[in-house]
């Protein structure tokens, strides 16, 4: 494959694909060894890859790969946690601390601080799955409180896709924050 080519593939659609592993649920991490799992894939079988319609297959192509990973990667994950016993177990069981011990760490670690850290943590997964554009429509109207029309015209957008980025995003927020326990 051409050098040009393949660097102007992979500037084009790591981030696609790292967003949609990170969609998937994948820490930033994990998703970026995945992104490298599908790249190494697409240049391995580029030459199979047939272009069945006018548009879009490629990029189909490469959300099947994607998808394919990511299954891997949670099969991976399930299959490599396994209980552990004997000597080394009850040592570092017996290292954990006391009911009475923890009660520093439970002062340490206050409901207020665990209800500041959760909405950020997720305001930050949530913004790492937006486009810029649509993270500065939301942030602008919602947090800055900002009028939709004046955020429009600093984004270049019609005013109907400033309200609508900040649904998604808050929809998208919400759904984030009711799937923690």
């Amino acid at each position: 494959m051409n050098p040009d080519a393949w660097e102007r593939l992979v500037s084009i659609f790591s981030p696609i694909i790292y967003r949609w592993a990170r969609t998937s649920g994948l820490p930033e991490d994990d998703a970026a060894d995945v992104v490298q799992d599908v790249l190494g894939a697409t240049f391995r079988n580029i030459g199979r890859f047939e272009k069945a319609k006018p548009s879009g297959s490629f990029r189909s192509w490469l959300a099947t790969i994607t998808r394919n990973r990511v299954r891997d990667f949670y099969r991976r994950q399930s299959n490599a946690s396994c209980g552990a016993g004997g000597t080394d177990a009850l040592l570092r069981l017996q290292k954990v601390p006391s009911p009475k011990d923890t009660d520093s760490l439970e002062d340490s670690i206050s409901v207020e601080s665990l209800n500041r850290q959760l909405p950020s943590q997720a305001l930050e997964v949530v913004r790492a799955e937006c486009e810029p554009r649509t993270w500065q429509a939301f942030w602008r109207t919602t947090v800055d409180q900002r009028r939709a029309s004046d955020v429009a015209a600093e984004l270049g957008m019609n005013l109907a896709a400033v309200y609508q980025a900040k649904s998604r995003v808050l929809r998208r927020l919400r759904k984030c924050l009711s799937d923690l326990p």
